[in-house]
């Protein structure tokens, strides 16, 4: 999705302004269902810490907003992120140090990124200043886990095509499949040495543009998935009591939704929680 289209089918303006910590939460977040709040890539077992973590509330957050937005995008607006933020820097620079109070001073842009397929989006609005779990009952426990995925280093695979794959995009699938197969033919064919070479390249390029191609239609291809990795989970019965300094757009976006939804995920799509916010 075009990241034009994405703003005017959400309200993600608050990300065109710079962040302000300018006012104070008291949020409870109630568990409705057992917990795996890994935001990192842990590798063959993912284990679930006790508290959840920023990158955790982010996603909590973005998925009360209704935030449903795929990596492509995530990375297209956080690039605009990084322009603004660049130039806001520049302007500080420029003026002198006694017209920015600490609360105006720019927040350097960060790649959030790494350490998962997960990119947040909200990071530099809100810090945690504290995290305490209330609880009269707690089990953790380990259980088996998949996630959906594609390969997105292998254009080969799922450009073969699938039954599951949109209508839309089959003939292009064809043109660029045909292309490298007849480029191939014609290297099987050709005997002189000089011209072999050439062919070669040409098969490089269009294996590329074929490779492009999926990477940018990520969307219209079909999702496979992984083996079972062990998971660990918590259920409990209590709460979490957390103590937020926040941006006040985004205090006033999250109080909005909670009026006629304060339910959402809290480390994945299974992890339902009940959310109640009060000012400090």
């Amino acid at each position: 999705m075009d990241t034009e289209v994405i703003k005017k089918t959400l309200d993600i303006s608050i990300l065109q302004n710079h962040p302000k910590l300018d006012s104070r939460i008291f949020l409870e977040i109630h568990p409705l269902a057992p917990l795996s709040m890994v935001s990192e890539l842990p590798g063959s077992y993912y284990k679930t810490p006790k508290v959840p973590d920023k990158k955790m509330l982010c996603g909590l957050f973005e998925n009360l907003l209704g935030w449903h937005i795929d990596l492509a995008d995530r990375k297209s607006i956080s690039k605009e992120i990084k322009k603004l933020r660049e130039k806001l820097e520049k302007q500080q620079k420029k003026q002198k140090n006694s017209l920015f109070k600490p609360d105006n001073i720019v927040i350097p842009y960060t790649d959030y990124s790494k350490g998962s397929t997960y990119f947040p989006l909200l990071m530099d609005y809100f810090e945690i200043e504290s995290v305490n779990p209330v609880f009269s009952k707690v089990v953790f426990y380990d259980d088996l886990w998949k996630k959906a995925y594609r390969r997105a280093d292998s254009a080969d695979i799922h450009m073969g095509g699938s039954s599951n794959l949109s209508y839309e995009i089959i003939p292009a699938i064809h043109r660029l499949n045909e292309d490298i197969a007849f480029v191939t033919n014609e290297i099987d064919k050709e005997k002189d040495k000089e011209q072999k070479k050439i062919l070669e390249e040409q098969k490089k390029s269009k294996k590329k543009s074929r490779e492009d191609y999926f990477k940018n239609h990520l969307g219209q291809f079909p999702l496979y998935y992984s083996t079972p990795t062990g998971r660990e989970y918590v259920a409990m019965d209590g709460k979490y009591e957390l103590k937020l300094i926040i941006d006040i757009e985004l205090n006033k976006m999250l109080k909005k939704e909670c009026v006629s939804n304060n339910i959402g995920c809290l480390g994945n799509s299974e992890g339902w929680v009940d959310l109640i916010i009060k000012e400090l």
